[in-house]
């Protein structure tokens, strides 16, 4: 747009009609053009009216040829956010342990880091100390508490290995807001001993208002991240052998079942049902091999199903198929890199979020790269 059309346009309608509709790589180069639109763009308003714009998108993980990486899936195609190799003395990957507005937290081996792909700022993540007797650490949630600002993360630390027949010590949580060295020793709830809080990275919670949620025994265990404490909540009553997971799905709190090769969403007062046996998908899903789909929600009326782990399809809420996923240069589908291909259980929703620790340069964190290159 020439400068002669944006003199004769107010900055407020500008900034609030123009620049908070574009994608974040965009606002970042209009920073450059003007100081004022600078100030403007860096303000907490604009960036988390910027934040709530975007849509939120299923992360999916792709190993091919040695390289992994994290791309995020949209309507039509996806984006490749990260990649990393396997360390080549170990062969240990990098783990994507959890995602909150635009952060994610990801760990190689001992060590964890917090990064912003839309901004291209990455830090070390300090962890909790072990108590005596506790040999690790691992994410349960992230989140942002709303009363501070903050976002912190929810930690689970585990007792060390004992001899056979030794009373094992269950896992200790605690809260530690991101950059912070003081954390907060949280309580699991005495009903839920035996069902210890799931890891982030392979079941995370589901965001819904104020509450994380995770699909617990019997029951849906909720933290909220007001006042940071737990609580249960009933769940409607299941068919036996149903695998059980929960989905954001456009703002409503639903209810997933899969029974065979059927797969069965409950939105509380709502039902929706997905057949795959009845699909008529482009070519034709193997239904020859029993295989549990994984199932993310793209928007309020789309889905995307992982079947097998060499094929990726869209569908909407009534089972109808809309198409396979291909990658954002077109040149190849998804569902030709066979073996290579998973689901991840977390979003990204971009953003301009920056944080402390990203300006902070630790004296022990100059030279340590991360184990990961971003590519957003």
């Amino acid at each position: 747009m020439p400068d002669t059309m944006l003199e004769d346009l107010p900055e407020w309608l500008v900034v609030d009609e123009i620049l908070v509709r574009l994608p974040p790589k965009d606002v970042l180069r209009c920073r450059a053009v003007r100081k004022c639109w600078r100030a403007a763009t860096s303000t907490d308003r604009f960036i988390l009216d910027h934040h709530r714009r975007l849509p939120s998108l299923p992360i999916i993980e792709r190993h091919n040829e040695g390289i992994s990486c994290l791309a995020a899936a949209g309507d039509q195609n996806i984006r490749h956010i990260l990649q990393y190799t396997r360390d080549p003395v170990s062969n240990i990957a990098v783990i994507h342990h959890a995602a909150c507005d635009g952060l994610l937290i990801l760990s190689r081996q001992s060590s964890f880091y917090i990064c912003n792909p839309a901004t291209r700022k990455c830090a070390p993540l300090p962890r909790p100390p072990l108590r005596p007797g506790f040999s690790s650490a691992t994410v349960v949630a992230f989140y942002r508490h709303q009363a501070s600002g903050e976002h912190r993360v929810l930690w689970a630390i585990y007792s060390a290995p004992m001899a056979r027949g030794a009373t094992v010590e269950p896992p200790g949580y605690f809260v530690l807001p991101v950059g912070s060295d003081q954390p907060r020793c949280v309580q699991w709830p005495t009903v839920l001993e035996i069902f210890p809080a799931t890891r982030s990275s392979d079941y995370p919670p589901v965001h819904h208002r104020s509450g994380l949620h995770w699909a617990l025994g019997l029951g849906i265990t909720v933290f909220d991240t007001l006042t940071e404490t737990f609580r249960q909540m009933s769940r409607p009553a299941q068919l036996p052998g149903d695998m059980v997971s929960l989905l954001d799905l456009g703002g409503d709190l639903a209810l997933r079942r899969t029974s065979g090769d059927c797969v069965t969403l409950d939105v509380w007062a709502f039902r929706y049902r997905i057949d795959l046996r009845v699909m008529e998908a482009s070519p034709p899903l193997n239904l020859s091999v029993k295989y549990v789909p994984m199932m993310a929600v793209i928007n309020g009326r789309e889905l995307l199903v992982q079947y097998g782990p060499d094929r990726m399809l869209r569908c909407d809420i009534d089972g109808v198929f809309l198409g396979n996923v291909e990658s954002e240069d077109h040149e190849s589908s998804l569902n030709q890199f066979a073996n290579s291909l998973s689901l991840t259980r977390h979003r990204l929703q971009e953003s301009m979020i920056s944080l402390p620790l990203f300006e902070t340069r630790q004296e022990d964190a100059v030279n340590k790269e991360p184990p990961f290159t971003i590519v957003l």
